[in-house]
C-alpha cells in the first residue's frame, strides 16, 4: 500500500506538471531564453534528438511519449503523454490519468466542459472572434463566459497580447517529423537535428513572436494588437476572472471593461501593464497586483483614488516626465474626488505602499489583511 507521504509526493509532482503544461500552452514560457524550460513534442517524435540539440535547458519539463529509457540520466523533468493537440477535439493524456482536451476558438461558445481544456487558435476565423470578444468585453462589460471557467485555459496568450515582442525558444514544440515550432500554430524554424545555435537564428529572422504564424497571418496580428493596446489587459483580466470563477463566479465587474468605477475617466484601459487590474464582485471592490496576481480587498474611496491615478498617469503622458506625470494626476485626482491635490497624492501613496509591501503570495488570495 502507498504511504501517505509517497502519495503527496506524488500529487505534488503532478500538480507541478499540470501548472507547466497549463503554463506551456498559455504560452507563459516564451520569454527570451537561449534554450527551452519546457517542451511538448508530438506523439512520435524522437525526444533524444531534442535533448541532444541543446534546446532543453537545464532542468526543463519535456513532455513526450518516449519511454524512459530514452531519457535516463538527461537533466530534466520527463513527464509521460500521450495523444495530440493540433486538432480540434484532441486530447492529451499526460501521465496516465490527466485528460486534457483540445478545442479550437470558434467552438468556444459551444464547449460543454468535462475537464481540463485548452482553446486556441487554428485560422484567421478564430483570432477575429478572439477580436470580437475581447471589443464587446472592452465596450460593453460583456465577456466570454467559456474562458471564465476554472477549466478553461486560452492558448498562446502572450502572443495574442504582444505578437510584435521579441521572444526566444523557452517553449517549444516538436513535430513528429523533427520540426521546431515556439507554438503548435507556430512557424517551423528548421530540423531539431541542425540544433539550438542553427534554431536561434531561425528565430531571429522574425520580427516577433512567431507562435501564431502559421495558423493566423503575422499582418493581421499585428494589426489586431496595434488597434488594441489594452490586449495585454484583456487577457490578463480573463485569466484573473478565471481564477476567480470557482469561488466568486462570473459577475465581476472590471475597471475599463464596459466603464469605470469614476464615470469621468477614460472608459476604455489606457493603463500602464503592470498597473493592479481593479474588480468589483458583489459589490465589494478588489485589486489584483501584476506579477503575482494577490488579490487585495479595498474600500471603495481607495479604489477610486487607486484607479484615477493609474488611469491619469498613463493617458497622453508621452512627451512629460513621470515627475510631472504624477503632479498633473494629483490635481485632477483632486479635482474629480474632491479633495486637495496633496492630499489626494498621499493618499495614493498610501494605497501603493499597501499593495507593494505585502510579500507575495503565489496565485489569489482573500487572505489580504484588511482594507487598504
Amino acid at each position: 500500500m502507498e504511504d501517505i507521504e509517497t502519495k503527496d509526493s506524488r500529487c505534488r509532482k503532478e500538480t507541478e506538471n499540470a501548472v507547466r503544461l497549463s503554463s506551456w500552452f498559455a504560452g507563459e514560457e516564451g520569454a527570451p531564453a537561449a534554450a527551452a524550460h519546457s517542451i511538448l513534442v508530438q506523439s512520435g517524435g524522437d525526444v533524444r534528438a531534442v535533448l541532444n540539440a541543446g534546446l532543453a535547458a537545464s532542468g526543463a519539463h519535456v513532455f513526450s511519449d518516449a519511454p524512459s529509457c530514452a531519457v535516463e540520466g538527461a537533466d530534466i523533468q520527463h513527464v509521460t503523454v500521450e495523444g495530440e493537440v493540433e486538432l480540434s477535439g484532441d486530447e492529451l493524456i499526460v501521465s496516465g490519468n490527466l485528460y486534457v482536451q483540445v478545442f479550437d476558438y470558434g467552438s468556444l461558445p459551444y464547449l460543454s466542459v468535462a475537464g481540463p481544456t485548452v482553446v486556441r487558435m487554428t485560422c484567421p476565423e478564430d483570432y477575429e472572434a478572439f477580436l470580437a470578444d475581447a471589443d464587446r468585453a472592452v465596450r460593453e462589460g460583456d465577456w466570454a463566459e467559456g474562458l471564465a471557467h476554472p477549466s478553461v485555459q486560452l492558448a498562446d496568450v502572450r502572443t495574442l497580447a504582444a505578437p510584435d515582442q521579441d521572444t526566444g525558444l523557452g517553449r517549444l514544440y516538436i513535430t513528429s517529423d523533427g520540426q521546431v515550432r515556439t507554438g503548435i500554430g507556430g512557424a517551423g524554424l528548421g530540423a531539431v537535428g541542425a540544433g539550438a545555435t542553427a534554431v536561434q537564428a531561425a528565430l531571429d529572422t522574425y520580427a516577433g513572436d512567431p507562435s501564431l504564424d502559421s495558423v493566423v497571418p503575422r499582418q493581421l496580428l499585428s494589426a489586431g494588437a496595434a488597434e488594441r493596446p489594452w490586449l495585454g489587459r484583456y487577457v490578463r483580466a480573463l485569466d484573473v476572472r478565471r481564477r476567480l470563477a470557482r469561488k466568486h463566479g462570473t459577475d465581476i465587474r472590471v475597471s475599463g471593461f464596459g466603464g469605470r468605477f469614476t464615470p469621468e475617466l477614460p472608459s476604455r484601459p489606457v493603463e500602464a501593464a503592470d498597473q493592479p487590474l481593479l474588480l468589483e464582485i458583489s459589490g465589494d471592490t478588489y485589486a489584483v497586483r501584476a506579477g503575482d496576481c494577490r488579490l487585495f480587498r479595498m474600500g471603495r474611496g481607495s479604489a477610486r483614488l487607486l484607479e484615477v491615478f493609474s488611469t491619469l498617469r498613463t493617458a497622453g503622458t508621452t512627451d512629460v516626465t513621470a515627475e510631472a506625470a504624477m503632479d498633473e494626476a494629483a490635481a485632477r485626482a483632486g479635482r474629480l474626488l474632491g479633495i486637495p491635490a496633496d492630499e489626494a497624492l498621499r493618499a495614493y501613496a498610501a494605497v501603493a505602499a499597501h499593495l507593494a509591501s505585502t510579500a507575495p503570495i503565489p496565485g489569489l488570495s482573500d487572505a489580504t489583511g484588511g482594507r487598504a
